[in-house]
């Protein structure tokens, strides 16, 4: 295999070199990729992943390089050009047409048809039901898609790009909302496809599926390929520092002791269909991470506690005084703020600066006799990007510059701005590297320390074990198990999550 020709490459690019305004994102990137592989590519927010991938998917055009389709040059000016060549891509940002229903999406402009002009619903829905099994995905073709949850929107992502036969598959961060069964599915199919000669392209962060997926490993530093090595080459400690360029440094804070004191109690809160009478509380300086399956109900009990959604019964305490909030303002003038799992649309205004979107919540605050007071927003701005680490030019640079880490920061910061005691956290660090992972870890052990409670809402198994005092398993909208921090282990986690019976419990049943 190490000589093979130019021709038996499904992709090669060669001295790839792409740049933006004060910085050179990819720095002559070689990269090739065989028959039937998966090729991992690795590397922390802003190594120029995703950028290399823009090039050859036609969203970015390379200054200098060199792209070949199964040996032949090619000349990928526009989005439509690789998939002319049968390239498929799954991007970390969902695509997708929220007013279209699921059916729709998943075939749009490879709608069976019946006729000139004449799509055949009737086989539409039918063969998308039928992908939607193979995928275990329990939802109806007919839902509208804006309907859908941020998890289940990236599984009907997954499922659209494997509609039609394709050479190779590029998938950016496909798993970083999938629960453990639904990312084995995929896995499944990835098989299946790969016994098919279908190639793919593969962005994580998440290591283990280097090793569960991975024939061979691309590691990009700073815009430059630092290194192609087969996976069995290669152990995670110097995977990591590949990436990072140094030695690795301590993942996880301890977490310091709570307070005695309440931040949250929730009493039998219920939604008819969602949430049954949900009991829980949260300490000053206390992580309380709540976990389960997709659809298990941790997003909904986080919106409902932070105003956004309503529940039909039950009560609310923040710091033990009875609270009914039925709008976020009602809950962030309480001293509750939810931060949302997916940051770039609901958490941030991408297009306004780390300086603006600091201001929103607080502009009460800010202004006097309806003045804006621009110059302690500035120094407000400034001195949170300081506490938080904030990596920016200044506070003007605008949100979609940010990596991922830095914007979830910059969201900590609005909140923190508007004096939140209470941190409601839907998914902390999804989507984001290694390093930024341990930053945002870092500022949480800070709150801590200043008194905030925070609720955690993840699918991280490994992140609710690490990062949070107790820990509660939720199913089907019901808490079924809450334990202690050092108490359970993952495979405790997910039986719980799934239901399963071990076999005493079995027995004694």
């Amino acid at each position: 295999m190490d000589n093979l020709t130019i021709a038996a490459y499904p992709v090669e690019m060669k001295g790839i070199v792409k740049r933006f305004p004060g910085v050179l994102a990819l720095d002559h990137v070689d990269f090739q990729l065989r028959p039937g592989e998966v090729h991992i590519l690795l590397g922390e927010n802003g190594a120029g992943k995703s950028t290399l991938i823009k090039v050859l998917s036609g969203a970015y055009i390379a200054e200098e390089g060199e792209i070949y389709i199964d040996g032949v040059k090619v000349e990928i000016r526009s989005p439509q050009d690789p998939l002319d060549h049968g390239l498929r891509f799954i991007y970390q940002e969902l695509s997708l047409v929220r007013t279209l229903d699921i059916a729709r999406n998943m075939f749009l402009g490879m709608e069976p048809t019946r006729g000139p002009g004449l799509i055949d619903s009737k086989t539409l829905y039918t063969k998308a039901g039928e992908l939607l099994k193979q995928f275990h995905i329990d939802l109806d073709p007919t839902e509208i898609v804006g309907r859908l949850s941020v998890t289940q929107q990236k599984m009907v992502e997954i499922a659209r790009a494997l509609t039609s036969r394709a050479n190779v598959i590029v998938l950016d961060e496909p798993t970083d909302v999938l629960e453990d069964r639904s990312r084995k599915d995929l896995f499944d199919v990835i098989g299946n496809l790969k016994r098919d000669g279908v190639s793919f392209i593969y962005i994580s962060h998440r290591y283990a599926e280097v090793y569960d997926l991975g024939d061979r490993v691309t590691i990009l530093r700073d815009g430059k390929n630092v290194g192609t090595f087969d996976i069995r080459d290669l152990t995670l400690q110097s995977m990591i520092e590949l990436m990072i360029g140094g030695q690795i440094k301590k993942q996880y804070p301890d977490l310091p002791a709570p307070s005695a004191e309440e931040a949250l109690r929730v009493e039998n809160l219920s939604r008819k269909g969602i949430l049954k009478d949900i009991n829980l509380t949260v300490h000053r300086g206390e992580i309380v991470g709540v976990t389960g399956l997709m659809g298990a109900g941790k997003t909904e009990l986080g919106r409902a506690i932070s105003g956004i959604d309503p529940f039909d019964a039950g009560q609310v305490y923040v710091h033990g005084q009875a609270v009914h909030c039925t709008t976020p303002d009602q809950a962030i003038r309480q001293g509750v703020a939810y931060l949302p799992e997916d940051r770039k649309t609901q958490g941030l205004i991408l297009d306004h600066s780390i300086r603006d979107n600091y201001a929103l919540p607080s502009l009460d605050r800010l202004s006097v006799a309806g003045m804006v007071r621009h110059g302690q927003i500035n120094a407000e701005a400034r001195q949170y990007m300081e506490r938080l680490r904030i990596k920016a030019p200044s506070v003007d640079t605008f949100a979609r510059q940010l990596s991922g880490g830095n914007q979830q920061k910059a969201v900590v910061a609005k909140w923190l701005g508007a004096h939140a005691k209470l941190l409601v956290f839907d998914e902390p660090t999804r989507g984001i590297d290694i390093n930024g992972r341990r930053e945002i870890y870092q500022v949480m052990e800070e709150l801590l320390q200043q008194g905030v409670g925070i609720l955690m809402l993840t699918s991280d198994y490994t992140e609710a074990l690490e990062m949070s005092h107790r820990i509660i398993v939720m199913r089907r909208g019901e808490i079924c198990r809450e334990y202690q921090h050092g108490e359970p282990t993952e495979a405790d986690i997910l039986r719980e999550a799934i239901g399963l019976l071990t076999g005493a419990e079995e027995r004694v049943a």
